[in-house]
Parts: C-alpha cells; structure tokens; sequence
C-alpha cells in the first residue's frame, strides 16, 4: 500500500531531524536526508521545500527550551507564581541543564544567522518570541513595585537572552564551573541590584504555604534587612526570625515564613543564597508563629504533672524529626545533626533532625528543659537528677553530669591547663572546639561529669565511655583535672563519681589507659581499692580491674541543683510530633501518641509517634 504524503512528510522529518543533529544544518544535504527516509530528493522538496524549510520544521516540531517554556506559560497565567520565582526558576534550569534551553541546533542557527540569511529569518522569529515572553514577565515585575525606575526592561532582557544562551554554548569547553549555590547567589544579586531602594510589593499572590529557613549572615548591621528583603521579593511574609547561632563573623538566623504555593524549596533557597550561606529550608507548620516563650511556658505546665513527657517536649522545642530515650550505653552519639543529652544517670535522650543541623542555641534549650523535668522529678523525691557536693583542700567542688551549654567552659578549662596535662589526657595536642568539643562535653554513650568550683568554673573533666574492645560490659574511663586544681582532692573525688557511674550503668570491668610517665594518676587508680591488671606497651601502660556491682560513691553527699534556665515547647497539632524510637534495652512495643496529648502519662522511651518528614533543601554556600 503505497504511503500518504503526510506518512512520507514525517518520515522525512524523523531523518532530517537525526542528520541535523549529527552533522549540523551546514553538513546535512537535501539528497542525504532522501536517502535516510527511502524517497526521492524531489519528493523531499514537494512536500518540504527544502533544506531550509525542513531545519526551520524540525526546530519548531522537534526543538523546544524548558526556561523558555516556563517564563511563557508564566506569561499566560501572570496569577500562578511571582515572576521573581519563576526568573530563579528558569536560571536553575538554563544552569543544571544548558542544553535544555538551549539545543545545539539553535546555537548552530544562531551562529550561522550572522552569514545565511534564511537560517536569519528563522532564528528572528524564534528568539523575537523568547523577547517577547521576557518582557512580559519583566513587566510584571515592574507592576508589582520590584523594579527601579531607572532601569530599561529591554535592558533586563537583553542581558538575560545573552547571558543564557553564552551559558548553553560555553559549557562544554568550561573545565571550572561555579557551584548552583554560586550561580543562583549571583543572579538573586543582580535582582537586588536592580530592584527600588523603597520596595514594597503589591500583595497580588497568596502565602500560605509555610517553610522554615535557617541560614548563616554575616555578623553586620544590615545583614538581616539585606535576607529579608530578598525573600520580599518572592512574596513570601515573614512570620518569626530567632537568631540561634553566633560565631565570630557570621550569625545564624532562624526564619519561619509563608509563600505562594507556587515558591518551592529550591527558589527559596536560591533567594536566600543572595544573601548568606549554608542555607537549609524545610516544611514548615502553621504554629511557627507562636512566640518562643509562650511555647517554653505552656511545655513547662505541663512537665510540671508529667516530668516524663520530658524529652517529647525536647524534640518539639528544637523541632527535631525523631526523639529516642536510650540507655547509656546505647544509640549515636553527638553530631551536627544528633543531639545527645544526659537525662539521668541511665538514660540519655537522643534528638535527630534531618532539615538543618542542630544549632548551639537549641541545645542549650532542649538542655535546660530537660535540667527543669530532672528539678520537678527531685522534688517529688527522685535522686537521679542530683549531684554530688565533695570538699576537698581549701574549699569544695560540685560533681554533676555535663550538659551542651558547658562546652565553652569546658575549652576554657582546657585552655587553661597546661600542655603536660592535656598531653597526658588525650596523648595529643587537641582542638577543642567543634561537634568533638559537644561530644567530650556529653554528647557521648556512658557517661560525662564535670567539677564545678565555688566560683562556678569547670575545673575537670571525667568520662565513662563504652569499650566495644573489650566487650559489652567493659567501659574505658578518663579524666582531666586543670593544673590549678590538681594535688587537692578533685581526682580522688572524680574517679570515685566516674566508677559509682560506670557501676550504675552496670558495667562491670573497668579499663584505663595512661602514659606510663603519669605516675599520677597511676596512684589514683591503684588507691580506688579495685585489683588491677597493668601492660606496658610503648610507654603506654594499658589497666583492667573489675568492678563490683552497684560500686557505690563513698563520702558521696546529695548537693543542690543549679538551674539557669527552662524550656518547653507547646505540643501543636498542626506540626506532627517528632517520633520516638524504641530503645533496644527495654523492648517495649511502639504505641502512638495522640497528637494534641502532650500530657502523656507514660514514659516517652515507650511511645512512638508520627515522625515528620520535612522536604530538606540545602546549600553548603553561597
């Protein structure tokens, strides 16, 4: 059956569109492209016209730009998105992918426009359509107040048009390239620049959809109205801002914000990039307006009837993803993105969040909740959450367990001991700053004390860490007493706290390593009473002794709490409760918790909860 024109007229398309992007519009002959499709060179002209008409066909048929696509259907519907976020948008397309917007036959055309005066016609009209879309969506940005007066919208345009298509033909000879994070940075840099001093948008788009930001700043006056004013652009609304981190040059900001649902992670991502770096956006909740305190307060109503419900609190305050009560022996330890928090002797609370790493601010918050639930419960006659006040030459100490917040102090005790004891510790001359700091500060399994002196200072340090070398039931502890402080006492009283822990998180044999050079504190363990075994290995003297169970700590006197702060957050309904995941030593079944109960009476480490998944978009810089 012989085939219809139309049949024939495709099949000359399929293999002229195949032989232009092989060879190019200058390497593909009429008399080719009959071949590929098994006709005549004059059937190819009576149903084409030519090897002009069929590039101009394939392109319009085959050929399409994805940023081109999307600033045209913006263009047709103006009330879907704000044409700022519909910009960023396409620069992220025309980056990740050049050649989706710009195929290499239209490059080819462009550039062979300058000498062939039909491939010129074509390309005119083409191009003149992207011009056109362009500066319509330009325009609305001027309407809703985004554009300086000054500033030409064929200008904008023009620059765009150049700077994308360069972009689609320089990148396959470009061996350096800028990250995303560089690229949208300076692209939300120049809509800035070009935007009025005064900007205030007209409220033509709906925000409701909420998100969390949490970015680094610069530690500047300004700083903040620069990020704040780059989101304006995207018609969102400011909803809160904390800061919940200060280093020396940046601030970390915390902002809850709502945007038009069709604002995504990655545009508001971008925008923020403009003004700051290490961004991280997630799912928000529609309470993240309700201000800190009344969240603390309401949390500690409640801890006050169910101390239990402590770490749920915890994980609602910092907004964490999964909270888990875990023996002590057990679970991970700290990291940017695990908060790790001695609850009681036994057992530590262990917080996740998987949209942004936990900031210094939020520790100390879920901290101090946490020191408010271990206060309630003392009251009501519960030892666990005491400490132990000892004297010792020329005054007395308080032993207590560590927390996120003594960190510094703990640097700062460091800092001031002398090389000889920090060698004899750590065997190295350490940095103490950083996750590893918050770790040897608590954020560990076992168990971590520090000596408080009457003036309030960290004077030591001792852990009970687990020694999977040695078995399950082994545990390998170490201290460190700052210089001013040793030979009065606060050793002796350290070790006795760190082996009644180690017994209570029923260890039951002991190991310490130490430089045989430290005669020091070979005598303090030698005189714990316990019968040690010793190696000597490269002037490294390796001790083992068992423990007996329930080693109780002797001249041990409960001393009073100190608190500096409390914490809660109110249980809302909106936001899914972070989930609690069961803890291996107790093999209790999961059980869910209601969503608005947040005055369960049973203890958090046996109930599970519905775990919030949020959409996590970030950025290492920018």
């Amino acid at each position: 059956m012989a085939k219809s024109d139309e049949e024939l007229r495709a099949k000359i398309l399929d293999a002229a569109a195949s032989l232009f992007a092989e060879y190019g519009f200058s390497g593909t002959k009429v008399n080719m492209i009959a071949r590929a499709a098994g006709v005549s060179s004059a059937t190819v002209r009576r149903l084409t016209g030519g090897r002009a008409e069929l590039f101009e066909a394939v392109m319009a048929d085959r050929v399409s730009s994805s940023a081109a696509e999307r600033v045209a259907s913006a263009v047709e519907d103006p009330g879907d998105a704000p044409p700022i976020a519909v910009i960023l948008a396409a620069a992220q397309e025309v980056f990740a992918s050049p050649a989706a917007s710009w195929d290499v036959l239209e490059l080819e055309a462009l550039t062979r426009a300058h000498i062939d005066e039909r491939l010129r016609e074509i390309e005119t009209q083409r191009i003149g359509r992207r011009w056109d879309n362009a500066v319509s969506l330009v325009s609305q940005v001027r309407a809703n107040g985004g554009l300086d007066a000054g500033v030409s919208d064929r200008a904008i345009v023009q620059l765009a048009i150049a700077m994308s298509a360069g972009l689609a033909l320089l990148d396959p000879v470009l061996e350096s390239k800028p990250t995303m994070a560089e690229w949208i940075g300076l692209i939300a840099r120049v809509g800035q620049a070009i935007s009025p001093d005064d900007m205030i948008l007209e409220p033509n788009y709906e925000a409701r959809e909420p998100w969390r930001l949490r970015l680094e700043i610069t530690d500047q006056p300004g700083s903040l109205a620069r990020l704040v004013r780059s989101l304006a652009s995207l018609h969102v609304y400011i909803v809160a801002v904390q800061i919940v981190g200060h280093g020396e040059e940046f601030r970390t900001v915390d902002i809850a914000l709502t945007a038009p649902a069709s604002v995504g992670a990655d545009v508001i991502l971008a925008a923020a990039l403009s003004a700051g770096r290490h961004a991280y956006v997630g799912e928000g909740s529609p309470d993240d307006a309700l201000d800190l305190p009344t969240r603390v307060l309401d949390g500690a109503t409640a801890m006050v009837n169910t101390p239990e419900i402590a770490p749920l609190a915890a994980a609602e305050l910092v907004e964490a993803d999964a909270v888990e009560v875990a023996s002590a022996v057990e679970g991970e330890d700290d990291s940017p993105d695990v908060m790790r928090l001695q609850w009681t002797p036994e057992r530590h609370v262990i917080l996740q969040r998987s949209w942004a790493p936990f900031e210094r601010a939020e520790r100390t918050r879920a901290s101090a909740l946490l020191r408010l639930s271990s206060a309630i419960a003392t009251a009501t006659g519960n030892e666990d959450s005491a400490g132990w006040v000892e004297p010792i030459k020329g005054g007395t100490v308080w032993i207590r367990m560590a927390r996120p917040e003594d960190a510094d102090a703990v640097a700062a005790m460091h800092d001031r001991s002398s090389e000889k004891s920090r060698h004899q510790r750590y065997f190295s001359i350490t940095d103490w700053h950083g996750t590893k700091l918050y770790r040897l500060a608590g954020g560990h399994r076992g168990a971590t004390l520090v000596v408080m002196s009457e003036d309030g200072k960290i004077v030591g340090l001792g852990n009970v860490f687990p020694d999977p070398s040695e078995g399950s039931h082994a545990a390998e502890i170490a201290m460190i007493v700052e210089d001013a402080y040793q030979g009065r006492g606060v050793g002796t009283k350290l070790i006795q706290a760190l082996l009644h822990m180690a017994s209570r998180l029923e260890f039951t044999e002991i190991v310490a390593t130490v430089l045989a050079e430290n005669t020091g504190m070979l005598h303090l363990l030698r005189s714990t009473g316990l019968e040690w075994t010793s190696d000597i290995h490269d002037g490294i003297t390796y001790m083992k002794a068992e423990l007996p169970p329930r080693m109780d700590f002797v001249e041990a006197d409960t001393g009073p709490i100190h608190l500096t702060g409390s914490g809660a957050a109110k249980k809302r309904p909106a936001r899914k409760a972070p989930a609690a995941r069961k803890t291996p030593a107790r093999k209790a079944p999961a059980k869910k918790v209601p969503a608005k109960k947040a005055t369960a009476k049973k203890a958090p480490a046996k109930k599970a909860v519905g775990k919030k998944t949020p959409a996590k978009k970030s950025a290492p810089g920018g």
